[in-house]
């Protein structure tokens, strides 16, 4: 709402302004926002730094108190009230060691407080919620650093970065975001990203700003300048910090925004949804080992992950379950591929004890029994457990009353993907026949990769048979009861290859299992030089969204007639999405992708070549809202991969807990350490 004085008061400041203006003399009103907030106090908040210096154009630099709508509280604020006009935002200073996390560094305090000296060096950060607040929703038009140009301190210089429509705040300078433009003391360069933009040239080395780790810098980030700078040292006096005679000059720098609210417009934030924690709960056992070594995304700990009432079951190709990272004698069995665990304790439940000869990729449990699928062939020895059994939930023994296997001509059997859905049980993965319950004495059904089977006894359903003509690498079963969702490596379906499909499959769940059209087949995969080389790991229907993550480092979100693309992302180093749970409208999607998430972005291997809206950190796991497609920074997990070959396997389970599953080795730090992973962790409301 705009401030406007009395009639009368102002009649009265027009004539002296006219009186004063008649002799010459230019009329400063030193009330003529009287009455507007000042920032001087929570109580009298204004809308940013910016509509102080308008109404009080003599305020100077120093801290305010600053609320928009966007905001639940006042906070008080560093403002920067003389440079170009002033009206600027400190939101971060400090010299080298910047993490550039959403959630901030050190404290919004310090950076208040401590704006700049040597006290200042160790970098402080506002969190992004924060500054999205600042900016009331608006689009972050961009940001000023304020760099250190000599050890002394006494000289500095000035950069403008210009973003390119960027709709919410990131701190990952380091992981490019896009830009329309960037000054250095006025000198403009055009386009570029804040991981490295400006000059190259030697001859200009102070006109560069680098954000990305540097093992010549002991991989500490910040605002570094050209190699051409080689001023600085490692002392803490020192304004430019330099590792070593290699590593780039990183200046202290000083981290402004300015945003020109003057009007209070619009409501409180949209509600988002509530994140777990991004902490790992301690868990006291695990799982260790690879049963015949090996390396690579087959050989790791945990491939599977599910849930039965108070009891996590564990499969992958694990070969001991081990309490702590040095148990005590008796503390580290051998008890490879499947195991089971106390959801609430974490101990290890040591009646469930079954013999596989194989590993396990896939866990659905009922009230009754545990389904697990894999490339065992038996289970404790049993006839007729090949590929899939059914277990029973407290010893692992296969249930008598229940048959099925798989079956492959050539090699052995892979059951890779499974789901439930009204009375079926739902296989896929790398088979061509199948047998089960009243037809076990019969010949085995002829499939391609896909079957289903009866829960209550394992009799396959011989009207059903999508046939596909290459390995299934995960399903999801619609909860509506009309569909089944395919991913893998499959080019076509029909034992006529009737229908192309690219590795992705819509399919009817009544008989004969056709192919449902809806998605262009082809629609789905980021460009990409080898059209080939795509496969889904991870199809999850929420609600009236499906999403589908796979080997192009990408995970996506339609509607459910595939009429829209609600949301695209691709993650960078590493990067393959791997598996994914819905919990209280988040989707979480586990990969192995370890340092940055490329919103919109639809181009692999480099995002940079297609463009994308904005960058934000990724761990391992990353999360988005369920509905609307719009990633979560907020969610930074801390926890750690052995191998590199991370997290495939998630699941939520009855006390609102995510557990996650790979080749995990660490968690959070807890007192003096990281809590020790074996295979798995959890995360907790």
């Amino acid at each position: 709402m705009a401030f406007r004085l009395p009639p009368r008061k102002a009649s009265l400041i027009a004539g002296a302004a006219a009186l004063v203006a008649a002799a010459g003399v230019v009329f400063v009103p030193e009330f003529a926002s009287a009455g507007a907030p000042d920032g001087k106090s929570s109580s009298a908040a204004a809308l940013s730094c910016w509509a102080i210096k308008q109404d009080y154009p003599k305020s100077v630099t120093g801290l305010f108190w600053l609320k928009t709508p966007r905001m639940t509280s006042a906070q008080q604020f560093y403002c920067d009230m003389t440079t170009d006009g002033g009206g600027w935002v400190l939101v971060g200073r400090g010299r080298e060691s910047w993490n550039f996390h959403y959630a901030g560094q050190s404290s919004a305090s310090n950076v208040r407080n401590t704006p700049s000296g040597t006290a200042a060096f160790a970098p402080a950060t506002v969190p992004g919620d924060t500054i999205n607040g600042l900016f009331n929703g608006g689009e972050i038009d961009g940001v000023r650093l304020r760099r250190a140009e000599n050890t002394g301190g006494t000289s500095w210089q000035d950069v403008q970065l210009k973003y390119k429509n960027l709709a919410d705040w990131s701190w990952t300078f380091d992981g490019g975001l896009p830009l329309e433009s960037a000054s250095f003391d006025g000198t403009p360069y055009s386009g570029g990203y804040t991981d490295k933009v400006g000059s190259t040239s030697s001859l200009r080395p102070y006109n560069y700003v680098s954000t990305v780790k540097d093992a010549n810098n002991s991989y500490k980030k910040g605002f570094a300048y050209g190699s051409g700078v080689s001023s600085g040292s490692t002392s803490a006096s020192s304004y430019l910090y330099r590792a070593s005679s290699k590593g780039q000059s990183i200046p202290f720098t000083q981290v402004y925004i300015r945003p020109k609210i003057t009007a209070s417009t619009g409501g409180p934030a949209p509600a988002t949804p509530k994140l777990l924690s991004g902490k790992t709960s301690s868990s006291p056992w695990g799982v260790t080992g690879v049963v015949g070594g090996g390396t690579g995304e087959e050989n790791i700990e945990v491939h599977a992950l599910g849930v039965v009432g108070t009891t996590l079951y564990v499969g992958g190709k694990f070969q001991y379950v081990q309490k702590g990272a040095s148990p005590a004698a008796g503390q580290k069995v051998e008890q490879s591929y499947l195991a089971a665990f106390d959801t609430t304790t974490g101990e290890w439940k040591t009646g469930f004890r079954p013999k596989l000869d194989g590993m396990v990729w896939a866990i659905k449990g009922t009230s009754d029994k545990l389904f697990v699928s894999g490339d065992f062939t038996n289970v404790n020895g049993v006839a007729n457990t090949g590929g899939v059994a059914a277990l029973d939930l407290k010893t692992g023994a296969p249930v008598s009353t229940w048959k099925a296997s798989l079956i492959r001509g050539s090699g052995t059997a892979r059951g890779r993907a499974m789901d439930i859905q009204d009375g079926w049980l739902y296989v896929g993965g790398t088979f061509d026949h199948i047998k089960g319950g009243t037809t076990i004495a019969k010949s085995p059904f002829w499939v391609g990769g896909a079957a289903r089977v009866k829960v209550t006894d394992g009799t396959p359903d011989t009207t059903w048979n999508p046939f596909f003509d290459a390995g299934v690498y995960s399903l999801d079963a619609s909860s509506k009861g009309d569909r089944v969702y395919f991913g893998g490596r499959m080019k076509h379906m029909g034992k006529q290859k009737d229908v192309a499909v690219n590795d992705f499959a819509i399919v009817s769940a009544a008989a004969p299992g056709g192919h449902i059209s809806g998605l262009g087949d082809t629609k789905w995969i980021p460009s990409i030089s080898d059209p080939d080389k795509p496969y889904r790991n991870t199809i999850l229907e929420v609600g009236d969204r499906v999403w589908m993550g796979g080997s192009e480092h990408d995970i996506q979100v339609y509607d459910r007639d595939f009429n829209n693309k609600i949301g695209g992302n691709l993650a960078r180093s590493g990067g393959d999405f791997q598996s994914s749970v819905e919990i209280n409208g988040v989707l979480y999607a586990g990969s192995h992708g370890f340092d940055f998430d490329y919103t919109d972005g639809w181009t692999y291997p480099d995002p940079k070549t297609g463009g994308y809206s904005n960058v934000h950190r990724l761990n391992m796991v990353g999360a988005w809202n369920a509905q609307t497609g719009k990633y979560l920074p907020n969610w930074n997990p801390i926890f750690a991969s052995r191998a590199g070959n991370g997290v495939w396997a998630l699941v939520k389970d009855n006390n609102g807990c995510m557990w996650a599953g790979g080749d995990l080795k660490s968690g959070s730090w807890t007192g003096s350490a990281y809590q020790w992973l074996g295979g798995f962790g959890r995360f907790c409301p």
